[in-house]
């Protein structure tokens, strides 16, 4: 994040599949609250959608799904335009800026084609995307929520900008994943402006663009519209900045840090939230706060038994080891076939091995990908959706009770 705009000139339409919806103008209005507040548990915000293999600032598939799987739950990210029209999850098209971080050499005019930019790897190996496909990674990742940094502070800019974001999720079939964008606004003038276009639940005002804000007039105009959260530049960070936005209860992260103290101390003054490249939520047991993820005793009913699971939490559904599901019913034996990638259980069979134990590991950092095996029980295939953490296979717990009991 920097105060830099990206291009807009001769941009067409960002999103060829959908026509363009047209809105209604009005006043600011108070902003609607959020069923479920994106900065619970969530003290770390994945900037340019975080690190992938080392990198940082890339803004590209591999961050986002890097990031998850090291327990980011929000995420920030780029937004510009393509030669052609189509919004990219880019800083910029600028020789100094995203070309210089990514090691992309032009050649031809600076802002790409949108053919151009799918096919021009970031760093070398890091997959580029466009707000299409990460909107369609957030409708595939039910628990992300991402931040907008989109720049641009013209009115036909901004909105259209966020229109292209609204007729995306509905041209995928998830506007349901704008419920979990929280726009980032510039300017008070351009809350209205985004408000005419979707009823964001939530909001974040940033301050990166101001040469000298007013603290207490921005605070109290977050106050009065319901916009509940702003972020602030480290470097402008005091107890009396940060106390005069909680006065108005309204809370406060900052941008982008990424050494330890830094962070603990920038905590420790009474911040709320901090975006980072490099530091893990997993990590933040180093500088005195607790890592949001973290497993769970639930003790179930299962037949006539009562059976105590060790529980993590994986997109709102309680999840469990496989081998802790060896308690229900009469159990099973496990076999997995690495050509065909079927993890097989068979019912009224002991237990020994999964086969992955050597990969198991007791770091507690809980990372987290989706398994790419099948499972199957009893000769069917269950349909569910395994993930292994920290090695471990885990399973939905009440779904894969009802398949064994059932």
């Amino acid at each position: 994040m920097n105060g830099k705009n990206g291009k807009t000139a001769g941009r067409l339409t960002a999103v060829a599949l959908a026509a363009m919806l047209g809105v209604s103008l009005g006043m600011v209005r108070p902003v609607q609250a959020a069923e479920t507040d994106w900065r619970a548990g969530n003290t770390l915000v994945a900037h340019a959608l975080g690190e992938a293999n080392g990198k940082t600032e890339t803004n590209t598939k591999e961050a986002f799904l890097s990031s998850w799987s090291e327990g980011f739950r929000v995420m920030e990210a780029d937004f510009t335009y393509t030669s052609d029209g189509v919004l990219a999850v880019r800083h910029d098209f600028e020789a100094g800026g995203s070309y210089y971080r990514l090691e992309i050499e032009p050649d031809g005019p600076l802002v790409m084609d949108s053919q151009t930019y799918r096919e021009k790897k970031a760093v070398y190996e890091l997959t580029p995307i466009t707000a299409v496909e990460l909107l369609g990674l957030m409708a595939e990742y039910k628990d992300v929520y991402l931040i907008t940094d989109t720049k641009e502070t013209d009115e036909a800019t901004v909105k259209r900008q966020f229109q292209d974001l609204k007729d995306i999720a509905n041209n995928i079939g998830a506007p349901e994943v704008l419920d979990r964008i929280v726009p980032q606004i510039y300017s008070k003038e351009m809350l209205g402006w985004v408000q005419k276009i979707h009823p964001f639940r939530q909001w974040i005002f940033t301050l990166y663009q101001m040469y000298n804000p007013d603290y207490a007039d921005i605070a109290l105009f977050c106050k009065q519209n319901g916009v509940d959260t702003v972020t602030i530049e480290h470097s402008r960070i005091t107890k009396q900045v940060v106390d005069t936005f909680h006065n108005q209860q309204v809370k406060v992260y900052t941008h982008t840090v990424n050494r330890y103290k830094q962070a603990e101390s920038l905590l420790d003054m009474g911040v709320d939230g901090i975006y980072t490249d490099t530091i893990k939520p997993y990590e933040l047991n180093w500088i005195g706060r607790t890592p949001p993820r973290s497993t769970e005793k639930k003790t179930v009913t299962a037949g006539e038994k009562s059976i105590t699971f060790t529980t993590l939490d994986i997109m709102g559904e309680p999840h469990v080891p496989l081998r802790e599901m060896t308690k229900v019913g009469n159990g099973f034996s496990a076999e997995y076939n690495r050509e065909s990638k079927v993890l097989s259980l068979t019912p009224w069979r002991l237990f020994h091995s999964i086969g992955n134990e050597i990969g198991i590991n007791t770091s507690g950092r809980m990372i987290t990908t989706k398994a790419d095996f099948r499972l199957v029980y009893g000769g069917t295939d269950t349909g569910l959706t395994c993930y292994m953490v920290d090695g471990e296979v885990y399973v939905p717990l009440d779904k894969m009770m009802s398949i064994m009991l059932g």
